[in-house]
């Protein structure tokens, strides 16, 4: 689940045309992640660019 919510991230980061919250991404899903969740996975290490980059592969 940890890798589909950063592949869920970066598409989201991708498709947003304005400013990017946990919030809003959880909008987003009806709220099947809540912001709380993802705010937590992205605070529990320091992503890079590569990081994002290289899920997609």
């Amino acid at each position: 689940m940890e890798k589909e919510k950063i592949e869920l991230y970066t598409d989201y980061l991708i498709c947003n045309q304005g400013f990017a919250t946990a919030t809003g991404l959880s909008a987003m899903l009806d709220g099947e992640i809540s912001h709380d969740q993802m705010t937590r996975h992205l605070s529990a290490r320091e992503y890079t660019s590569k990081d994002l980059c290289t899920q997609r592969a």
